[in-house]
């Protein structure tokens, strides 16, 4: 039986952002140079190098609250996909400290699977009967394609959920710090004993994560890093809007175990615009320029 821990979630998911798009989105595009906007100097803080009590603090102070409440009180859909509503869905961006270096656990989608195969991704699905919230379904669908403990998981809050063209769905992004052991007792322990909340937090062994092979072909570690790092970013549109900018990300180079054949994998689409924006409202990384529309002589 799955537990979630009350005190490590925060209180109800409030001030949902209307979705500025309907069921008729394009995929995405982007626009050409010409109609750029320069890029302004957005006065950003750098990443953290490994994840502390007090990065988590500061992060939890700047997400949405955790979206806990029943399924059956969730907010009404604002989109409908062939004449029905969508179902929601959860998803967790795992963070994590690895070899002692800030990470972001992500996946590479199986091959076999029926959309977005061999993409990257982040672990989560649609909820199903039995799921208590959207915040049950990111960490019960986590441990089924990782294998990886609800309990180590604890979670700082959300971001504004978004509609998923492929799977139908209404996606809500639950952040979640992974510790090694019980996040519970970690947390509890760090408040008894005093440590100084500036010390990096344990770190995660890969090997401890058992990708289901019909769900996941590979894990992604991405370094935090990587989020504000210029070599790995590419500007994007999302859903052909140009106002909605967001940075891909290159992370081919970081899958685990390494593919037989090199991959030019990228974290783009629904994943790479909640990673944009997770890393936004951080502000570990700026935005792209938006697009100019286009002007009459």
């Amino acid at each position: 039986m799955m537990r979630i821990r009350p005190a490590l979630t925060r209180s109800v998911f409030s001030g949902i952002a209307p979705s500025r798009w309907g069921a008729d989105a394009m995929p995405e595009h982007v626009p050409p140079a010409a109609s750029l906007k320069p890029r302004a100097n957005a006065g950003l803080t750098p990443p953290p190098l490994a994840f502390s009590r007090a990065d988590l603090a500061a992060m939890r102070a700047k997400l949405n609250d955790a979206p806990t409440m029943p399924i059956a009180d969730m907010p009404a859909h604002t989109c409908k996909f062939d004449k029905r509503p969508p179902r929601d869905a959860g998803v967790l961006i795992p963070l994590a400290n690895i070899g002692g270096v800030a990470h972001v656990i992500m996946e590479v989608r199986a091959a076999g699977l029926r959309v977005h195969a061999s993409e990257a991704s982040f672990p989560g699905g649609k909820v199903e009967e039995g799921d208590a919230s959207v915040v049950h379904t990111a960490l019960r669908e986590t441990e089924e394609e990782l294998a990886l403990p609800t309990t180590n998981v604890e979670v700082l809050g959300s971001l504004n959920p978004e509609y998923s063209l492929g799977n139908k769905s209404r996606v809500w992004p639950i952040i979640g710090f992974v510790h090694t052991s019980d996040a519970f007792d970690a947390a509890t322990d760090a408040a008894i004993s005093g440590n100084a909340t500036t010390k990096p937090l344990p770190s995660l062994s890969l090997s401890t994560l058992r990708p289901d092979p019909g769900e996941v072909s590979g894990l992604i570690p991405l370094p935090l890093s990587a989020v504000a790092d210029p070599a790995r970013q590419a500007a994007h549109y999302f859903r052909l809007d140009g106002r909605r900018p967001y940075w891909k990300i290159r992370c081919g180079d970081l899958i685990h175990p390494p593919p037989d054949e090199p991959m030019p994998l990228e974290v783009w689409g629904l994943t790479g615009w909640f990673l944009a924006r997770f890393a936004e409202q951080m502000g570990w990384s700026d935005r792209p320029p938006v697009s100019l529309p286009p002007t009459d002589d």
